[in-house]
């Protein structure tokens, strides 16, 4: 757990996609871009890095946190 809480907090960007997912529950990567204000391949990258280490999955479309990535946000937002 706390390799992972490293990992996020590690780039800001992926601290707010985390955050982002804790509060929305899902959305899809061209509104968490929007959303971020950051540029969609970046986003994308992100995601992919998160979804590796099964922080977040994908439901559809839409990406969201599994239970692992609601228990490190969580733990992330106590710090």
């Amino acid at each position: 757990m706390e390799e992972l809480i490293g990992f996020v907090t590690g780039n800001n960007n992926r601290t707010k996609l985390m955050s982002l997912l804790g509060s929305k529950k899902e959305m899809d990567a061209e509104r968490i871009a929007k959303t971020m204000h950051v540029f969609r391949p970046s986003v994308d990258r992100i995601i992919e890095e998160l979804v590796e280490k099964e922080l977040l999955e994908k439901q559809g479309d839409n990406y969201r946190l599994t239970e692992l990535g609601i228990a490190v946000e969580r733990a992330i937002q106590n710090i």
